[in-house]
């Protein structure tokens, strides 16, 4: 609902480490927020999709061609779970071409430049759905997307210094195997990294103030929480910056 109604905005996140630019998630409207905040297209590197829902890969076949001229100078790569690609595919064949495609499966490690990313565990959610650890030279970042809560999501991202988590929920509902904020407050406590941030929000938490919830959560485990808002930027050390739109 938060999506259908524009009430945050749904594009995803530009991640630009080291030199290494990657679109996560491009969901609706991805495309005209890039051009609203002065982001090219054509300098994107990789886009990756954690999963095919609509809200994480509606724009991914107009930024791929626009990240290759409409095809026209093919370049960079497109990751996503295999279900992407059949079955209803969300990536359409025609602009498969145009970029080189890696099917995304438990424990796959790959390298941008400089930049190693690795998806150490498959989420539990009704799709085929992934989270991603990036290396870079200003530490180690986790994303963890839409998921129920596992135990095993502890140890999977035990490490990173940076933590992106999705929180669609105030209360569980067994029927949208989302987190809730309690959930995202015990992964953060016993992950600890340097800086957690929570995105994704549903009605619930929009309704309950993502702000102070953050607030809260560093007040229970002692670690830096932020609440991610429309076009926020973030750096990492001073040095790289994350855009969500």
């Amino acid at each position: 609902m938060v999506v259908l109604n524009q009430l945050r905005k749904s594009g995803g996140f530009w991640l630009k480490l080291d030199d290494v630019n990657i679109l996560h998630d491009p969901g609706p409207g991805s495309l005209v927020m890039i051009h609203q905040l002065g982001l090219k297209p054509k300098d994107i590197d990789a886009i990756i999709l954690s999963h095919r829902h609509i809200d994480h890969s509606n724009d991914v076949n107009v930024v791929t061609e626009a990240m290759t001229g409409g095809g026209f100078a093919p370049k960079g790569r497109l990751i996503a779970p295999s279900d992407c690609f059949v079955n209803d595919p969300v990536v359409l064949q025609y602009v498969r071409p145009f970029v080189d495609i890696t099917e995304i499966k438990p424990g796959l490690e790959t390298t941008i430049k400089d930049v190693r990313i690795m998806f150490p565990i498959e989420n539990q959610h009704p799709v085929e759905t992934y989270g991603v650890i990036y290396t870079f030279s200003s530490g180690r970042l986790g994303y963890i997307p839409d998921t129920e809560y596992f135990p095993e999501l502890l140890q999977a991202y035990s490490g990173v210094d940076y933590l992106i988590i999705n929180v669609v929920r105030m209360r569980t509902d067994k029927r949208i195997r989302h987190l809730n904020m309690e959930e995202a407050a015990e992964l953060i406590g016993k992950i600890r990294p340097k800086i957690a941030i929570l995105t994704h929000f549903g009605l619930q938490v929009l309704n309950s103030s993502p702000e102070y919830q953050a607030k809260m959560i560093l007040q229970k485990t002692g670690v830096e929480v932020i609440a991610a808002s429309d076009g926020m930027i973030f750096d990492f050390d001073n040095r790289e910056k994350n855009k969500w739109f």
